[in-house]
């Protein structure tokens, strides 16, 4: 019976850690996603891309004297940030059931 309850707790131990990990991992790809998210915005925002379009949007101003600072833009334009069909519920602050 000293011997279940060791092997037991060993596998007790090793789910604790497991689900540790996870938690971990779970936090660090919700920061990625995040920062992913935040970068496709800065550069669809045109903040830390040329003025004159961007890869997404195209370039239409590019040979224009125009500087037209309106770069809006769309969840339609988002390629990256919006593959993840998580990172989309969680902005939408709609949380998985676990």
């Amino acid at each position: 019976m000293d011997e279940k309850r060791k092997e037991y707790d060993h596998l007790k131990e090793q789910l604790k850690k497991a689900l540790d990990e996870k938690k971990e991992q779970e936090q660090e790809w919700d920061s990625i996603q995040q920062e992913i998210f935040d970068k496709e915005t800065d550069y669809l925002s045109g903040n830390s891309s040329s003025q004159y379009g961007t890869i997404v949007k195209g370039f239409d101003g590019f040979g224009k004297h125009t500087h037209d600072s309106s770069n809006a833009f769309s969840d339609k334009d988002r390629i990256f940030s919006l593959s993840s069909a998580l990172f989309v519920k969680q902005q939408e602050g709609i949380q998985e059931d676990e």
